[in-house]
């Protein structure tokens, strides 16, 4: 399916958008939504879905849009958000370019501290549309390789979207998205998102705009080796306390072979750190069939023999991960040295 944007087509300049391969309805990650403007029949009308709404069997995710309340409470929050996306996607007059954290859910990118209660579009400089009604206006320019089309939404590329919340956004909730669009997989089990090019062409095919250097350090600060956001939101906080910089997934050898690639390592001081989410534990594609005594067996022998190699080791969960005067005495423990400016 191709679509034109209609903030392009205002100025003349027709194109089409690229289609996707996602289609989220098909995939079942969206709840069954019925839409007022749809119904057809008399079994069901706009009253009664509202009469059932106050009764608490439907749930209203937005104007003129409900679902099956038990649906609804059994969808994780970013679905319930992507149905909300949905929702206002397809009530309005014309067709939205869904943006900001909206795309970034569409692209499947992770939320740091949850989604919001809004959606957010954007929309032509010249708009004077107010945000309201639980959707977030933002007045920009998009350029010809901005607008990509995802089940038929407008939604804006992951590369605008990237750069978009590296200026909206705090600097970690930009990073843990651009990371997690730029990680290469070592296994080469699915390719990264983008690259650190492409994410830098669409910087650059934005200026000038306010906060353009905010988001060029986002892009520098990214990496292609920080596998979740716990160790995106570590590196953050190591930047900030100024311990010394790590190298990221280094692997390490002994005389029986590979043992494993530690999240950071520290060589000039023999250190080695592991950002551990629960994600390793509860996770069932991560845990590969074992159950969670095996992987706490595996992570013990792993660590044995990472020490073995002459190197210490420190572990830390998302309480210390997200708070960097937790995360200094933490290192510091373990011997690291701090105040050390990164370049």
């Amino acid at each position: 399916m191709t679509a034109t944007c209609p903030q392009i087509a205002k100025n003349g300049c027709r194109r089409l958008c690229l289609p996707r391969t996602i289609d989220y309805m098909a995939s079942g990650r969206f709840p069954e939504l019925r839409f007022v403007h749809a119904l057809t029949g008399i079994d069901e009308t706009r009253h009664q879905l509202a009469r059932a709404a106050r009764r608490g069997l439907q749930h209203r995710v937005a104007r003129g849009v409900y679902t099956d309340t038990a649906r609804w409470t059994a969808f994780s929050p970013r679905q319930q958000y992507l149905a909300r996306v949905l929702a206002i996607a397809d009530t309005r007059h014309n067709r939205p370019v869904i943006s900001h954290w909206s795309a970034a859910a569409l692209h499947g990118l992770p939320a740091l501290g949850g989604w919001p209660a809004t959606v957010h579009i954007t929309t032509a400089p010249t708009s004077t549309a107010r945000s309201r009604g639980g959707v977030v206006k933002h007045a920009l320019a998009l350029g010809d390789a901005d607008v990509v089309e995802i089940d038929g939404m407008l939604v804006t590329s992951l590369e605008r979207t990237i750069v978009d919340i590296a200026v909206a956004a705090t600097f970690m909730t930009a990073v843990v998205m651009a990371d997690h669009a730029l990680l290469v997989d070592r296994f080469a089990r699915t390719p990264p998102l983008t690259t650190k090019a492409e994410l830098i062409a669409a910087w650059d095919s934005r200026l000038p705009f306010k906060g353009h250097r905010r988001a060029e350090l986002v892009l520098e600060f990214a990496e292609t080796k920080s596998h979740t956001p716990i160790e995106s939101v570590s590196r953050v906080n190591m930047f900030v306390i100024g311990c010394p910089r790590p190298e990221l997934q280094v692997p390490h050898y002994d005389h029986d072979g590979f043992v494993g690639d530690p999240d950071f390592t520290w060589k000039a001081y023999r250190m080695l750190g592991e950002a551990d989410g629960d994600r390793k534990y509860l996770d069932e594609a991560y845990r590969s069939g074992r159950t969670v005594e095996e992987v706490l067996r595996d992570e013990k022998i792993r660590e044995d023999r990472l020490r073995a190699l002459g190197n210490g080791m420190s572990r830390w969960r998302w309480k210390v991960a997200r708070d960097p005067g937790l995360l200094r005495r933490h290192l510091l423990a373990a011997g690291l040295p701090m105040g050390i400016p990164w370049r």
